[in-house]
C-alpha cells in the first residue's frame, strides 16, 4: 500500500547520456505513408500535413512551418487496417546498437470538448519486422461520454489516465523495450466526428550507443575576464559566444554551465541562457557572488532539444573578494495582519528581510491566502477553507527593485480601509521606512485564474496578470472562520505564512497556526526572534490597542527592526546557518520517512541533528549525522526515520558548530503519514511527459493506480 504524503524533492534529472538517432519533423511531406487520408462520411474528414492554413485546424505550429493533423478518421470509407480506422507509418528506421530506446512526439487536441467513449489514437511499434505490434503510447477518452480533453493511458487498458492533452502542444515519451537492427512506427487513428482531431509533430527516437550525436556545439570566447566576485553579494558578467552543427527545434535552450574551480562538471552551476535554433550565439553570463577564487574554470555550452553537451572553453580565472559569511533567503516576512474590526477592513503588514543594512529585490513575490497549503488534505473537496482564485505579486518596477531591510509595507483594502491605516505613502517619500499602498494601486499586479480549491498548492505559472490599476481585493481578503496569509518567492516556492481557523486549516509548512476558532474581528502579528517559530507570535482582538499598522508591535519588534535597519550592526536579528542550506526535503517510502538536505558550502561545521514533532512544539530527536565541517562544494546528507507515527509528522534540521553553537534552518519538512490507502503511485511524469523519480526538480504529475493523476510541486 502507498502512504499518501506531501513531498518537497528537489534534484536535476536530464538525457545527458541520450544520442538522438531519428527524427522527423513534418517539414518535409517524406518519410511516411498514410492510410486513405479522404474518407466518405464528410467534408471534415483528413490527414494533411499542414502548414496552418486548413480552417479546421489551429493555425499555430509547435515548431517550424508544417505539423500533422488528422481529423474525424473513422470506419465510413476508411481502411481498417490492424484494428484501427486509419494509420500513418514510418518504416524501417535504424536503430543498429541503439539501448535504451525512447520515443518523444509532441502533441495536441485543438477541439478539446469534443472526444467521446470510442475516440483514440495509439503508437505502436515493430521491431525487425517481426509482424508483433508492441503498445508504446496511447491517448484514450477518460470512459465518459464526453471528455474534457484527451489523456495519454499509460497502462494500456483503454482508459485515458495520464498527461491530458490540450490545445498547447505536450511532449510526450514512451520506452521502447528491445533492441534491433530496424524499428517501425505505426501511430493509429480513430476519431469518429467531425469536430474530434489530433495534431502531431517533431517525433523522434533517442538511446545509448546509437553512434555519434547529430548535432554538437564547439564553446567560443569568453568576454570579461578575468571575473571578480564579492562574497558579500556582488556578481560579475561577460559573455561566451559558441557555434553548432545539426537541426535544433524550437524551444531549444543554449545552457552555458561553469565548471569548478578544478575544471569538472560534475555538478555545473547554469551562468546564462539562450532560446533559440541557430547554429551560433552569444549567451550573456553572470558569474555568481561568492564563487570560489581559483585559475582552472571553463565554460561549455549544451542544449536540450536535442540534448547536446559542448566542448569546454579555454581555462580562465575568478578572484573572490570579501570573506563568506551564512547568508539568509532575502524575502517578505509578515509582521503583522488584521481581519478589520468590521466589514472587510483587512490589512497585512511585511516586513522586508535579508542582511541586515542591504537593498532587497522584491519585484515578482507573491502575496496569497490560503491556496491549499494550509488547508488539511481530508478538506481539500470539503470546504473552501479560504482558497479564492487568484493572488497579487510585486509589479516589475523599478521601486521593489532595492528596498532596505527592516522596511515595511503595508497593503490595505481601499474598498473598505481600516480606521486604524496611516495615510498612504506609496514610495516611502518621508524616509521614514515604510510603504502604505493601497491595494489598486498600480504597484501591484492581480492574478484571478490560479489557484482554486480544486487543486490545492497550485502552481503560480503561467498566469495573466493585470497590470493596470486594481479594483478587487478578493485575491486577498480573508475568510473568518479560517484562512492564512502568506508569501511566495517569484517562481512560486513558498517562503512564509501565518494562519487560523477551525480543524480543516494546517499551520501550514512551518506550522504557524496562530489560533482554532473564527478570525472574524482578529489580528496577528510577530515580535522578534525567529519568525518560523509560532511562539514569537500573538494574536488578538482586532482593535485600537492591537492594531499598530505602520508601527512596530511592540518594544521587542521595535529593537528587532531597528538591528535590521542598521548596517553596522553586529548580530543581525536572524538565526543563520554557517553552511548555505540548497535543499531539505523528505518523502514517505515503504520502508520509513526519508530525510535529505545538502550543503553548497560550510564553515566550522560539526554535526547535524533531525528532530520529529507531531504538533510542532515538541520535539523528539531522530538522528545525529557528522557533517563535512569546512567545503565549499556540494555535500549531501539523508536519514530514514522509521518510529514517526501515523498522523501529520513535522522534521527540523539543527546544525552544531564546532564550539557547540546550534542554529536552526528556517524551513520545516511535512509528510502526512495519516492516511493509509491501497491506491498506488505507478508513475511519476515531468511537464514534458518524461518518467522521473521523487528527486526530480519542478512540477511532477503523479498517476495512481485508481485512474486518478495529481500535480505536485518541487
Amino acid at each position: 500500500m502507498l502512504r499518501l504524503i506531501i513531498i518537497f524533492i528537489f534534484a536535476l534529472f536530464q538525457f545527458s547520456s541520450y544520442s538522438q538517432t531519428w527524427t522527423h519533423d513534418f517539414e518535409t511531406a517524406g518519410g511516411y505513408t498514410t492510410s486513405d487520408a479522404e474518407c466518405t462520411d464528410g467534408s471534415d474528414d483528413y490527414f494533411i500535413r499542414t502548414d496552418g492554413s486548413n480552417t479546421n485546424d489551429d493555425p499555430t505550429s509547435p515548431q517550424g512551418s508544417f505539423y500533422f493533423a488528422a481529423q474525424d478518421i473513422d470506419a465510413a470509407g476508411c481502411p481498417a487496417i490492424a484494428g484501427a480506422n486509419g494509420t500513418l507509418d514510418f518504416d524501417d528506421i535504424d536503430i543498429s546498437n541503439c539501448t535504451g530506446l525512447s520515443l518523444e512526439i509532441l502533441a495536441a487536441t485543438f477541439n478539446t470538448s469534443k472526444w467521446d467513449n470510442v475516440d483514440y489514437v495509439h503508437i505502436l511499434y515493430d521491431i525487425d519486422n517481426s509482424g508483433t505490434w508492441s503498445n508504446l503510447i496511447w491517448f484514450e477518452n477518460n470512459g465518459a461520454t464526453y471528455n474534457t480533453v484527451a489523456q495519454v493511458d499509460t497502462d494500456f487498458n483503454g482508459v485515458g489516465d495520464g498527461l491530458i492533452l490540450s490545445p498547447t502542444f505536450q511532449n510526450i515519451i514512451g520506452s521502447i523495450a528491445g533492441s534491433g537492427a530496424l524499428i517501425d512506427i505505426r501511430i493509429e487513428f480513430q476519431l469518429n466526428a467531425g469536430s474530434e482531431d489530433i495534431n502531431l509533430d517533431n517525433i523522434r527516437i533517442f538511446g545509448t550507443g546509437c553512434g555519434a550525436p547529430s548535432s554538437s556545439i564547439l564553446t567560443g570566447v569568453i568576454t570579461g575576464n578575468p571575473f571578480t566576485v564579492d562574497c558579500a553579494g556582488t556578481a560579475d558578467a561577460g559573455t561566451i559566444n559558441f557555434t553548432s552543427t545539426g537541426t535544433f527545434i524550437g524551444g531549444n535552450i543554449y545552457t552555458a554551465q561553469l565548471s569548478d574551480a578544478a575544471g569538472s562538471f560534475a555538478s555545473p552551476t547554469s551562468i546564462g541562457t539562450l532560446a533559440s535554433t541557430a547554429n551560433s550565439g552569444t549567451i550573456n553570463i553572470t558569474i555568481p557572488a561568492g564563487t570560489a577564487s581559483g585559475s582552472g574554470y571553463l565554460i561549455r555550452v549544451i542544449s536540450d532539444n536535442p540534448v547536446t553537451t559542448g566542448s569546454s572553453s579555454a581555462v580562465f580565472t575568478i578572484t573572490q573578494t570579501g570573506t563568506c559569511g551564512p547568508t539568509l533567503p532575502a524575502g517578505l516576512i509578515i509582521n503583522e495582519w488584521s481581519n478589520g474590526p468590521a466589514g472587510s477592513q483587512e490589512y497585512y503588514e511585511f516586513v522586508v528581510a535579508g542582511q541586515c543594512g542591504e537593498l532587497v529585490d522584491i519585484r515578482g513575490y507573491i502575496l496569497d491566502d490560503n491556496n491549499g497549503t494550509f488547508t488539511t488534505p481530508a478538506s481539500y473537496s470539503g470546504t473552501a477553507s479560504g482558497i479564492a482564485p487568484g493572488h497579487f505579486r510585486f509589479a516589475f518596477v523599478a521601486q521593489w527593485a532595492s528596498i532596505p531591510v527592516g522596511s515595511l509595507i503595508l497593503i490595505y483594502n481601499a474598498n473598505d480601509p481600516n480606521t486604524d491605516l496611516p495615510a498612504d505613502d506609496p514610495t516611502d517619500a518621508n524616509n521614514d521606512s515604510l510603504y502604505v499602498v493601497p491595494h489598486n494601486n498600480a504597484l501591484f499586479e492581480r492574478c484571478l485564474s490560479m489557484p482554486i480549491a480544486a487543486a490545492p498548492d497550485s502552481l503560480y505559472t503561467p498566469c495573466t496578470y493585470t497590470v493596470s490599476p486594481l479594483s478587487g481585493w478578493g485575491a486577498l481578503s480573508l475568510r473568518n472562520s479560517g484562512d492564512a496569509i502568506q508569501v511566495r518567492q517569484p517562481d512560486g516556492t513558498y517562503y512564509q505564512g501565518v494562519s487560523y481557523g477551525g480543524s480543516e486549516i494546517s499551520g501550514g509548512p512551518n506550522n504557524l497556526k496562530l489560533f482554532t476558532g473564527s478570525g472574524s474581528a482578529m489580528a496577528g502579528w510577530f515580535t522578534n526572534g525567529d519568525f518560523f517559530d509560532i511562539s514569537n507570535w500573538t494574536s488578538g482582538a482586532a482593535n485600537v490597542t492591537n492594531q499598530t499598522a505602520g508601527l512596530a508591535n511592540n518594544a521587542l519588534n521595535q529593537a528587532w527592526l531597528l538591528e535590521m535597519r542598521d548596517s553596522q550592526t553586529e548580530n543581525c536579528p536572524f538565526t543563520t546557518l554557517p553552511v548555505e542550506i540548497t535543499l531539505f526535503e523528505g518523502w514517505n517510502e515503504p520502508y520509513g520517512n526519508k530525510i535529505i538536505w545538502e550543503t553548497a558550502t560550510e564553515k566550522n561545521s560539526d554535526y547535524f541533528v533531525i528532530d520529529r514533532s507531531i504538533d510542532g512544539k515538541s520535539w523528539i530527536e531522530v538522528q545525529t549525522i557528522k557533517s563535512v565541517g569546512n567545503s565549499e562544494t556540494t555535500s549531501k546528507y539523508s536519514t530514514v526515520d522509521i518510529g514517526f507515527e501515523e498522523v501529520m509528522n513535522y522534521y527540523r534540521l539543527s546544525q552544531y558548530d564546532l564550539d557547540g553553537t546550534e542554529k536552526r534552518h528556517y524551513k520545516s519538512v511535512t509528510i502526512d503519514n495519516s492516511i493509509v490507502s491501497d491506491i498506488e503511485l505507478i508513475g511519476i511524469y515531468n511537464i514534458l511527459g518524461q518518467p522521473v523519480t521523487y528527486e526530480y526538480k519542478g512540477l511532477q504529475i503523479h498517476v495512481f493506480s485508481n485512474g486518478t493523476s495529481k500535480k505536485v510541486l518541487h
